[in-house]
């Protein structure tokens, strides 16, 4: 069973896929000093971790979504951390500076998929963050409703209200473009 600081860590980034500004601030000073240490492991560069931490928090934020409830929080967090950090050393060969700049790659069904994802985003911003969390529990985190209500200190019925509720609500703004 997960420790309670990395339980706290993926209620954190859990909030940040909903859309909770505050969170990413919380996650960021509740885990600075683990993760400059993971960078400097890698870097052994002061000088530049700080480069390498923005990045790597940039990524958390952008990746939140894809995160699942159920794994260690913090052993996401270093991999990413990780990742930038050998990116930004140049060591890992996936990410070079000529695939950044070619766009000759881009295909309309990645433009069409930015697109909906923005589409989705901005259709979760509609919901309040009680609903919004429920949803992102269910339908991204893979957290059953007994699972999400007892996070949530909420009755069973009243996690599964919020979540019928909070599907029609994005479907209406999804149809219509409205709130």
């Amino acid at each position: 069973m997960r420790d309670k600081a990395d339980k706290k860590i993926g209620k954190l980034i859990v909030a940040i896929a909903c859309g909770k500004e505050s969170a990413l601030d919380e996650l960021f000073f509740s885990t600075k000093e683990q993760m400059y240490f993971v960078a400097y492991r890698y870097l052994r560069d002061k000088t530049k971790i700080n480069d390498v931490l923005n990045g790597a928090y940039f990524r958390i934020y952008r990746s939140s979504a894809t995160y699942k409830p159920y794994k260690s929080a913090t052993n996401w967090m270093y991999t990413i951390v990780k990742n930038t950090a050998l990116s930004y050393t140049g060591r890992d060969i996936s990410l070079n500076e000529q695939a950044l700049t070619d766009v000759s790659s881009v295909t309309s069904d990645f433009v069409e998929q930015c697109i909906e994802n923005l589409t989705v985003k901005q259709a979760l911003a509609c919901l309040d963050d009680e609903s919004r969390t429920v949803l992102v529990m269910k339908f991204w985190g893979g957290y059953t409703f007994d699972e999400i209500a007892k996070e949530l200190s909420l009755s069973r019925t009243t996690t599964y209200d919020r979540y019928k509720s909070a599907l029609k609500r994005v479907e209406k703004y999804l149809k219509e473009g409205k709130q």
